[in-house]
């Protein structure tokens, strides 16, 4: 497994962060997002979009910071 993200403005939000666990080539296993301003994770455990869409232009993410924001999230209920 790898681990990549990226990051958007959300308009009186804050910075989401959009982190995808890959399979293989670019096959999105699990992915999350997640707005620290505002305390909210959304995490899908089966995402509708299998295939990772230029993973060249997202930054490289630890396995460590992937299961951390999913355990924050799944322990909050999301």
């Amino acid at each position: 497994m790898r681990y990549l993200k990226s990051a958007m403005p959300v308009p009186g939000k804050g910075t989401a962060f959009m982190l995808y666990e890959i399979e293989g080539e670019n096959t999105i296993v699990r992915m999350l997002t997640h707005i620290p301003e505002v305390n909210e994770i959304k995490l899908y455990p089966n995402p509708k979009v299998k295939s990772l869409f230029q993973p060249e232009r997202l930054d490289e993410a630890a396995k460590e910071e992937f299961e951390y924001i999913w355990d924050m999230g799944s322990s909050a209920g999301s």
